[in-house]
């Protein structure tokens, strides 16, 4: 993954929108970047392209959310991006199912509709699925109608996949860049735009089982803050993430032991 620090800024190119600029702090991805572009928007795609869903979303959020809200006196909000993938996600499930513990899957739609059977299974195990765009896109990049595309294909590639339907309450922006259109969109969408308050810098993971890289992505997740919502990755199969896998039950364990109560961005 890129990572991205951003910074608000008001821009005349875009109609005095607020932009969050980025500065790259970390290396591409080439799997992320061979991932295919979104299906265009056609004249019949509307705001509500989940026409049924069995889940039920709270009313989106007006700013973007970077902290869990404070629903109760001690929360914390564990997100995995770009995911699903089979090599990885499956192996969270069994350690969070163990531990009894839901967390939020911002999925990337290619793979959402490449993998609609662990789709299914994060919907069934009790998780939030989140949209995380069709192909990893830099929305400050596109149009509106490409902003369109990318937010819709995804979910209806989520929804597709889980009996009933299946609405994402959440949308979480790649690299944590964003316009005002995109939060505009999302929010038309009935969807929240969420980024993090710890990035556990997980995806500068070398390729390899490194037990002192662990040791640091545990320390970046568990630097107390109020209500934090950690920044974690699932996916793409490009890159490796069995530092991540390895790294959840100590995170885990940190915020149990501390009386923390494990929700959804929004203190759910």
């Amino acid at each position: 993954m890129v990572t991205r620090t951003a910074a608000c800024v008001t821009t005349a190119v875009v109609a005095t929108a607020m932009i969050c600029a980025a500065t790259v702090t970390g290396p591409a991805s080439s799997a992320l970047r061979r991932l295919p572009a979104a299906p265009a928007a056609s004249a019949a795609t509307t705001a509500t392209t989940a026409t049924t869903a069995n889940n039920r979303c709270p009313p989106p959020k007006g700013d973007v959310v970077t902290r869990v809200p404070a629903t109760v006196p001690k929360n914390v909000a564990l997100t995995f991006d770009d995911g699903p993938s089979p090599s990885w996600t499956p192996q969270l499930l069994d350690i969070l199912k163990t531990n009894r513990v839901h967390a939020t899957f911002f999925m990337v739609g290619a793979n959402a509709r490449a993998y609609p059977r662990l789709v299914r299974r994060v919907a069934a195990e009790g998780h939030t699925v989140g949209n995380h765009t069709y192909s990893h896109a830099d929305m400050t990049r596109l149009s509106a109608r490409r902003q369109e595309a990318q937010l819709d294909s995804t979910t209806r590639s989520i929804s597709a996949a889980v009996r009933g339907g299946y609405k994402p309450c959440f949308f979480r922006p790649p690299f944590g860049v964003y316009n005002s259109t995109t939060v505009r969109l999302a929010r038309a969408r009935g969807m929240s735009t969420v980024k993090w308050s710890r990035d556990t810098r997980d995806w500068t993971s070398p390729s390899h089982p490194s037990r002192s890289f662990q040791r640091t992505v545990v320390s970046n997740a568990t630097q107390l803050t109020a209500h934090p919502d950690i920044l974690m990755h699932d996916g793409s199969e490009g890159n490796y993430r069995q530092n991540t896998v390895d790294s959840v039950q100590r995170i885990i364990t940190f915020y149990k032991s501390r009386g923390y109560r494990f929700t959804d961005p929004v203190g759910r």
